[in-house]
């Protein structure tokens, strides 16, 4: 079974806040932790206090790899809004000189601007190990991307 550390950071003002550790958890446990914070309260408190943003950092102790879901108080929609970023490498290939040659390049997988849904998925596939599927996920974005320009 694999086992997790996790390392929340929440909104701080006088009184509380700060960063809540928790170590050796399994998967189960962590997602039911990520599902108990109360993200549109500390979407406020970051707001009010204009201070750091809240986060929610995963390491896996096995593979030593590191996901960190960080909440966007400055979101323009009404649900809540998450960039993850994380250390797991990706090969992508990127096209150079007006798109003719395509070479590889070792990229890391960053989402921005991801609904909370899309965030709990990729978290999910993090816990049970389903790299496979966030670098797809992540290869999917990054030719979507480049589609747009």
């Amino acid at each position: 079974m694999k086992t997790f550390d996790l390392v929340i950071h929440t909104p701080k003002n006088l009184q509380e806040g700060g960063d809540e550790f928790s170590e050796k958890l399994s998967a189960i446990q962590a997602l039911i932790k990520f599902d108990s914070i109360s993200w549109r309260q500390l979407l406020v408190r970051q707001l009010q206090f204009n201070s750091d943003n809240a986060s929610f950092t995963i390491t896996d102790l096995e593979t030593k790899q590191t996901l960190r879901l960080t909440l966007n108080a400055l979101s323009r929609l009404d649900d809540l809004e998450f960039k993850i970023e994380s250390d797991l490498a990706v090969i992508v290939p990127q096209k150079d000189v007006f798109g003719l040659i395509t070479r590889k390049t070792k990229d890391y997988i960053f989402f921005k601007k991801i609904d909370a849904a899309a965030t709990r998925q990729y978290l999910l596939y993090f816990l049970n190990g389903e790299l496979e599927a966030l670098e797809q996920h992540y290869k999917d974005s990054k030719q979507k991307a480049s589609l747009n320009f």
